[in-house]
């Protein structure tokens, strides 16, 4: 009896790893949309009472503004650090040559970055209130080099894009990527791309449950 030929292995499926990543990158979007909604629309309620030059109207409005400027603040940090970081690293498994190097930029600069960035700040605080320039002065030299590492994670999301854009054969990806680009100029640029970042990652999904896309 002939011997049957020894089945070849099958390459590993990473579907459900890029399908995971996808939801993390579109609940970052989602969380990042609302964040900027909610600052917006705070700041307008603001400036439009501030003109009524009522003081208690003024004072609610700023409290309220404060609130949600916190509540703003609470949704970025979960959308980045729980949702848009790891989604940059799960793609590393799928793809590693090309999306290693915008999962390291995006950590150095929105982990090492925003973490000096908060040093920085903390001995600002305590120069200004033992009156010491020297210290002062050395937060804002402090804070500089945490604006420059924070400016390479911005780098990094606009790299992750432009590979998503890549891996997807993905023209919205790449109008997100060239918008978040601008945004460094014009900040509205970057509440848009965000926007189609979300509309392409749940596109990109529905194709790959699909098999339109295969993975």
């Amino acid at each position: 009896m002939e011997a049957s030929p020894p089945s070849q292995p099958q390459p590993p499926s990473y579907k459900e790893e890029v399908l995971a990543a996808l939801s993390k990158l579109k609940t970052a979007s989602m969380l990042l949309i609302i964040a900027t909604l909610i600052a917006s629309i705070s700041s307008l309620s603001l400036l439009s009472i501030v003109f009524t030059f009522n003081i208690a109207a003024i004072v609610a409005a700023g409290l309220g503004t404060l609130a949600a400027a916190l509540v703003g603040l609470i949704l970025i940090i979960v959308a980045v650090y729980a949702f848009l970081l790891p989604s940059a690293k799960q793609f590393t498994r799928w793809r590693p040559t090309e999306f290693s190097t915008p999962s390291k930029l995006l950590r150095i600069g929105y982990i090492w970055g925003v973490a000096i960035l908060v040093i920085a700040l903390l001995i600002m605080i305590i120069g200004a209130a033992t009156m010491n320039l020297l210290i002062v002065f050395s937060g804002i030299g402090i804070a500089i080099i945490g604006g420059i590492l924070f400016l390479i994670g911005y780098i990094g999301n606009i790299v992750y894009f432009f590979k998503l854009k890549d891996a997807f054969n993905s023209t919205i990806f790449l109008v997100a990527a060239i918008l978040l680009i601008i945004g460094i100029f014009i900040g509205i640029t970057q509440f848009i791309a965000w926007i189609l970042a979300f509309v392409e990652t749940r596109a990109i999904e529905s194709k790959i449950t699909s098999g339109a896309i295969q993975i």
